[in-house]
């Protein structure tokens, strides 16, 4: 969200159908009447509510006409790591989306993931939802073999991943782009990292402390900035996420 006027903001809104919609919210800082029937609710990171719009004329920006909150995700708002892992999750998918492309698996993710930010399971819905953003723009991490030789990534090897390509090489193959060393314990977790939403039903089959899951965020961040050509702003917050003691999660 970014101040337009001293009545009105430029938002950006995932839908499920319409995909990311960057929208001009007149009057949604004013504290008229008029402007409180229309917006039910603050525009606030990640509230979840119905929308109604009308598509741009010219230019980018469509004209958000009236906003109603569902779920304002109170329990995120109370949990700073959590409110982190949101920041991370909306710049990530932004950087990745175009606007206007529809993307409805990826909204059903990232509600799940949401869902998720204040439980135990924190540091797993990030790190899930990171790797479903990427598949859902066509950049699916490709982890199960060295993309020069085609071995299968091997327990107990050193390997390489890719930023740039979103792939791993064995330590041995040569690579003519930036690589970042990494175990392949961390590597075969990541790819076996079922979505979001299936995280309740399918728990991973090994723990895992907050450095590998902390590793396997950064790898997808790397990914992410490489592919786009932009650095996020929000990939310092990583650290301070899963940092805490408290916050042992399993992958």
């Amino acid at each position: 969200m970014v101040d337009y006027s001293e009545t009105s903001q430029v938002v950006t809104l995932l839908t499920r159908n319409h995909g990311l919609v960057p929208a001009l919210a007149k009057g949604v800082r004013k504290l008229a009447v008029r402007s409180a029937s229309a917006f039910g609710g603050p525009l606030d990171l990640l509230a979840e509510g119905d929308v109604v719009f009308l598509p741009p004329r010219s230019g980018e920006l469509a004209t958000l006409t009236a906003w109603g909150v569902l779920n304002h995700q109170a329990a995120m708002r109370r949990d700073l790591a959590a409110f982190y892992a949101g920041q991370i999750s909306c710049e990530f998918t932004i950087a990745l989306l175009s606007p206007h492309d529809p993307h409805p698996e990826l909204f059903d993710q990232i509600t799940a993931a949401v869902g998720r930010f204040h439980t135990a399971q924190r540091g797993l819905a990030l790190v899930a939802y990171l790797k479903c953003a990427l598949a859902a723009a066509g950049y699916q991490a490709r982890l199960e073999a060295c993309c020069v030789c085609g071995q299968a990534v091997r327990p107990g090897a050193r390997v390489r991943f890719i930023p740039a390509m979103g792939a791993v090489a064995c330590d041995s193959c040569p690579i003519h782009s930036p690589t970042i060393p990494v175990q392949s314990a961390v590597i075969l977790a990541l790819h076996r990292l079922v979505p979001p939403a299936q995280l309740p039903h399918r728990p991973p089959d090994k723990p895992a402390d907050a450095a590998a899951l902390l590793l396997a965020a950064n790898l997808l961040v790397s990914q992410c900035q490489a592919t786009t050509d932009r650095r996020l702003r929000t990939a310092g917050l990583l650290e301070l996420f899963f940092r805490p003691r408290e916050m042992r999660a399993d992958i």
